[in-house]
């Protein structure tokens, strides 16, 4: 991997530390707002932050393993 795609992936992990932060944040909000949400709409949304959060685990680990490979 070249210092160019190093600082590349170096900034596109912080933007996904941060998409997570923010996706955690929203569903949080949700969460905790006066009109409560059901169970399943609960449910559901924080699965879905869980899915970001693994999927672009994921894609940084998947990144790293085909720089490796170069």
């Amino acid at each position: 991997m070249t210092r160019q795609q190093s600082d590349k992936m170096k900034t596109y992990e912080e933007k996904a530390k941060e998409l997570v932060s923010l996706t955690l944040n929203v569903c949080e909000e949700r969460l905790t707002q006066p009109v409560e949400p059901t169970a399943l709409q609960g449910d559901a949304l924080a699965s879905a932050a869980m899915s970001v959060r693994e999927s672009v685990n994921t894609f940084i680990a998947v990144s790293r393993l085909s720089a490796e490979e170069k």
